[in-house]
């Protein structure tokens, strides 16, 4: 519907006149969003557009038209900008002049832009405005795609295309752009983040997907959960505790998009109604048994609280069971995050050994290469590394560990030599990335490898909901480089001798159907993970999506001996949880075990 220009007859204090009695044509909110992700109107000046402010931010406000049109692939609301000045009050009736333009948040080409308004001048025609009803999303309402993110178009911008909301979920929520939306009852598949936000999805959509029996929304391949509902507390507070599981009622806000996800900036507190979810636990182990286990204990430094060490060190010992070997990764130097060219980590795990057996468990030795400084990525100083802990009773190493630089080879017989180090820390796949560490030990007088890794992070990928589709996963290519490397370490030690006890376990920054999970599967090893039911695959949940990251690879005769696999859920699900991480731990028949 198109408007005519009306003469101004107040002007708000201290703006610039913004209408005159030109009898121009003015432009609906929908007709300027357009049915396509970019405004037909970009670069484009327009007069008198007008609506109904719904949310105020500090640097603009977002206005949703009174009548919204009969076209859902058009959005009925535009944010607009105003870097300083005075801005309007919710409720306020307004006209607005400005330049339509498509901004790219941050700047990032691996963002879509938002539609809005720049340079914006706007007259108050009203006050005390009843607001727009709400989109309602759930029973009775509109429903995202719970299937397809995007086509595969390649540019999605570039591709000049009309939205299928129907169809795809990034066009669903680009049709909502800037509008009012509520879901009144959502379940969280997130905990509350450190800044406050999570992830929900619609309880009319609570059997969608992969859900798991503790409530996570679970990934496969080529299903990534994009009816996801990423909530925003920029404008208004999520409250705290929330948990996987949970629900929230009365969850209202407008829709925007940062940070590679569309996003519901909530414009009231909703209600958390918790659910119950009680901590994860390992079963005791019977007699003649070795456990080992994996840790991600993020980004643990010297100078920690000391009460997160002994956080970690109960975890260690009550829910997973004291393992007789445990790789942890990102442990950090004695000095943290202090960039002092301290690289030796000897107060970090003196802390935590000590916290070990305060909490009742053993007399933990670890395994330790000190990288070069700064050499290893991570955070600027700290120096993650990986380490081997192990109890002494029960498990013994076989001799020295070598240096930074020095790479273990494998001698006559599949013996380590030095017993303990780094795999080809030298080679190009693992530059400013951790270097596995390899070690042997015996148990019981028998034999066995354990390679701790931690391949390079996904930080760097392109994101689901953004222009390019498919997107690229770049750190792939890396990823894969370091796991052939480990796989061809693997393939040369079953080459000297077939049954060799062999584990390769850590964080993967991979999927269990990854090219890096791939890679070490056609050296022979078995990926434990694979066997646990799809929906019970996952060690770490990124903006809802719960996935394993983490796992756990034996080779054929380990794999024999086998008589436990878990992935204990004790952080992902939860907020001001001890890692983003959950442990995984294997149970082995010591007697199974060949010599």
């Amino acid at each position: 519907m198109m408007r005519i220009t009306l003469p101004l007859h107040r002007i708000v204090p201290g703006l610039f006149p913004l209408l005159v009695a030109t009898g121009a044509f003015a432009t609906t909110i929908g007709e300027l969003q357009g049915s396509g992700h970019l405004s037909p109107y970009a670069g484009r000046s327009v007069e008198d557009v007008r609506g109904i402010v719904t949310a105020v931010s500090r640097n603009g406000f977002w206005l949703q038209d009174e009548t919204p049109d009969a076209d859902e692939r058009t959005a009925d609301a535009v944010f607009i900008y105003v870097a300083k000045g005075a801005k309007p009050a919710v409720g306020d009736r307004l006209g607005v002049s400005g330049r339509v333009g498509e901004y790219r948040p941050g700047r990032n080409p691996d963002n879509l832009t938002i539609t809005q308004i720049d340079d914006a001048r706007w007259q108050r025609l009203a006050s005390g405005v009843p607001l727009p009803a709400p989109v309602r999303i759930g029973e009775g309402g509109r429903l995202p795609p719970t299937t397809a993110i995007a086509p595969t178009v390649g540019n999605v911008e570039a591709a000049r295309r009309a939205l299928e909301p129907a169809r795809y979920a990034m066009d669903f929520f680009e049709s909502l752009e800037g509008m009012r939306v509520e879901i009144d009852d959502a379940v969280a598949v997130s905990p509350r983040g450190k800044r406050g936000e999570l992830v929900v999805i619609a309880a009319a959509q609570a059997q969608t997907g992969l859900r798991s029996a503790r409530g996570a929304l679970t990934i496969a391949p080529g299903a990534f959960n994009p009816h996801r509902i990423l909530i925003d507390d920029s404008l208004a507070a999520t409250p705290a505790g929330v948990t996987v599981g949970d629900h929230l009622r009365g969850v209202r806000g407008v829709v925007d998009y940062a940070y590679g996800s569309y996003r519901l900036k909530l414009t009231e507190a909703p209600q958390l109604v918790a659910q119950s979810l009680p901590a994860d636990a390992a079963p005791p182990l019977a007699p003649g048994q070795l456990s080992v286990a994996a840790y991600n204990v993020e980004n643990l430094g010297g100078d920690a609280p000391q009460a997160r060490f002994g956080a970690l060190a109960r975890q260690i010992v009550g829910p997973l069971r004291a393992p007789h070997l445990l790789a942890l990764e990102e442990v950090q130097d004695s000095s943290g995050t202090r960039d002092n060219g301290v690289t030796d980590a000897t107060r970090t795990l003196t802390r935590l050994t000590d916290a070990v057996r305060a909490a009742g468990g053993p007399a933990y030795r670890w395994i330790d290469v000190a990288p070069e400084n700064n050499a290893d990525g991570g955070a600027p100083g700290a120096n993650i590394r990986q380490v081997i802990l192990y109890d002494p009773a029960r498990v013994q190493l076989d001799g020295s560990v070598g240096g930074a630089r020095e790479a273990v080879a494998i001698g006559l017989g599949g013996k380590l030599q030095p017993a303990a180090g780094r795999i080809a820390p030298s080679d190009s796949a693992f530059e400013s990335s951790r270097k596995p560490l390899a070690a042997q030990f015996t148990v019981a007088g028998k034999r066995l490898v354990v390679v701790a890794t931690h391949f390079v992070s996904k930080r760097m990928d392109q994101p689901l909901f953004g222009p390019q589709q498919p997107p690229f996963a770049g750190s792939e290519v890396q990823r894969a480089a370091q796991a052939a490397v480990v796989a061809d370490f693997v393939h040369t030690l079953r080459g000297h001798r077939a049954d060799v006890a062999i584990i390769v376990l850590g964080d993967f920054n991979d999927f269990a159907f990854g090219p890096a999970a791939q890679a070490l599967e056609s050296a022979g090893l078995a990926n434990l993970t694979l066997g646990l039911p799809p929906q019970e695959r996952y060690s770490f949940i990124y903006q809802g999506n719960a996935q394993a990251l983490d796992h756990v690879f034996v080779s054929p005769a380990l794999a024999e001996s086998l008589r436990g696999y878990q992935i204990v859920h004790l952080n992902a699900e939860y907020p001001d949880a001890q890692s983003d991480h959950d442990p995984v731990r294997a149970v082995f028949a010591i007697d199974a075990i060949p010599r």
